[in-house]
Order: structure tokens, then sequence, then C-alpha cells
């Protein structure tokens, strides 16, 4: 190989990892890990994932606008716990007291003690300060109020990460919060499952967040509406052994997302979520390559 061979190779070499290092080639690999989702095609789920959606239906039949009475949602745990599912995650944040009054929460929180596998939705948050020019960062970890919370299996924060075209593929298995590392809601979900008999693969020590192996687009995971769970138009054992998800998938409540499946951006985050427990189950995360 002659020297300007080498010295061609070098210099494309400095380029490239400069080129990395400054940003620049991240749209391209994004786009590309897309693409290859695209050819590699949908695949279908191992965890055995149950979505209850509040879709646009609920809205139309309960006759209720957002956010629903919290007794409502107590409810529903109820007629869920009946079937004996393993965990049960809600998505839908709880953090002041209900408009109704404290026996709305008192209703909730009843509920969430009775069911002893609900894992509760908090938010974290960053809050930063100009002080005398200095800028200042908080995290912080918004909770359901205590009344809500007091009885949870676990209570973590449902935050998804965006990429800079605004995508989302990945979440965050463990969030910095009050000083200590908080785990995510998904995170919280996968060892609830794994504690309550469900085959899931152990997660490498240190990862902070997980690069989601979606499975394919909106539905890939089975929904069934709020109000026919609610109303018992759904046998209670449907939901025997199974990790259940409560959340919203109605556009009205902006809680849908562009993924490498729904460039659309109609994902609801409580699918994403599924995709991500799907992945954490398998222990088949993306993993980067330099």
């Amino acid at each position: 190989m002659t020297a300007r061979a080498l010295g061609l190779g070098a210099l494309s070499a400095v380029l490239v990892i400069g080129l990395s290092l400054a940003g620049a080639l991240e749209r391209p690999e994004l786009g590309l890990l897309d693409r290859l989702f695209e050819w590699r095609g949908p695949r279908p789920p191992a965890a055995p994932i149950i979505i209850v959606a509040i879709d646009e239906d609920s809205f139309d039949e309960l006759d209720l606008t957002w956010p629903f009475p919290r007794a409502l949602h107590g409810r529903l745990l109820d007629v869920i716990a009946a079937g004996g599912p393993l965990v049960i995650g809600l998505d839908v944040l709880f953090p002041e007291p209900s408009p109704r009054g404290p026996g709305d929460d008192a209703a909730l929180g009843a509920a969430v003690a009775r069911a002893r596998v609900v894992v509760l939705a908090a938010a974290h948050t960053r809050v930063a300060e100009n002080v005398g020019g200095l800028v200042l960062t908080r995290d912080d970890l918004n909770l359901p109020v205590p009344t809500v919370r007091r009885g949870a299996a676990a209570v973590a924060p449902v935050n998804l990460l965006r990429d800079r075209d605004a995508h989302v593929r990945r979440v965050p298995y463990r969030l910095q919060a009050g000083g200590q590392a908080v785990p995510g809601f998904d995170a919280e979900l996968h060892r609830l499952a794994g504690e309550r008999g469900l085959p899931v693969a152990p997660w490498p020590a240190g990862e902070t967040e997980v690069l989601v192996n979606y499975r394919g687009g909106p539905g890939t995971f089975p929904w069934m509406s709020y109000h026919r769970v609610l109303r018992g138009e759904v046998p209670p054992e449907t939901f025997r052994d199974a990790i259940v998800l409560i959340g919203p998938t109605s556009p009205v409540l902006h809680d849908v997302f562009p993924t490498p499946f729904a460039g659309a951006g109609n994902m609801p985050g409580v699918e994403i979520h599924a995709h991500a427990l799907d992945t954490l189950v398998r222990g088949d995360a993306i993993r980067p390559v330099w």
C-alpha cells in the first residue's frame, strides 16, 4: 500500500470521526436504522402485553371529558385485577389532588392498594434557574399524590427520549432525580413481571437507556377500549397472567409520537412502553456500534 493511500485512509478516518463527534452523521444513521426496521418488517411480540386504551370511543361512550374521575380509574383497576394479571401499568399522571375532592383520590388509592400489582406513573422534570449569572439545573420527580400512591407496587417516571428528528427510539432505564438513580416505568414493569413468574431476560448492569427493538406499528399489541373493560364486556380472565398497560391512545390527548414504524407520528406513548417492555423481556435491545 502506497504512502498516498495510507494518507488518504487516515484523512478519511479523521474526517468520519470528526463528523461523528460533531453529530453530523446522527440523522443519516437514525434514518438508516428506520430503513432497517422497514426491511426487516414486523415481528410478533413475545411478552403477554394487553393495552387498555383510553380512546375516542371511550370518551363518546362514557360521555366524559378529560381527565376522567379517579374513582372511575379505580373501578377499572378492580375489574382488571379480578382477572389475575401479573402487573398493571397505569400510564396516567396524578401529581395534584383531584378537582373532584379527596374522596376521588381515596377511591383510586384504595383500588391501587387492593390490586397490589399497580405501577403508577411519575414525571421526570428538569428545572433550570439563573442564580447570579450561573445556571443551575435540578432534576425532580413529580409523583402521584400520597393518597393515590400509598398502596402502589412501584412508582416510576414514564418519560420517553426523543432524538433530534423528534422520533422516539429510546426509553430511559434509569434517570437521575433527587440525587439518585430512579428506575424508569418499563424497568419497574420488567422487574415486577419477572418477580411474579414471567421468564424475562436480565438487564446488563450499568445501562441507563434502552434502544427499543420495535416489533411493528400501532396495533402490534392487542388493544381493548377502556369503556368496554369498565362495563364488563371483556371477561376478567382475559387479563390472567398478562401485563396490562392502561393509557391514552387518542391523538386529542397529545400523547402520540413518531417511531420507526410510525413516521406519521401516530404511535401512542403507552404502546411505545409496550414495545420497550417487550424488548426488555426478550433481552434483544438494539445495540449501538461505534
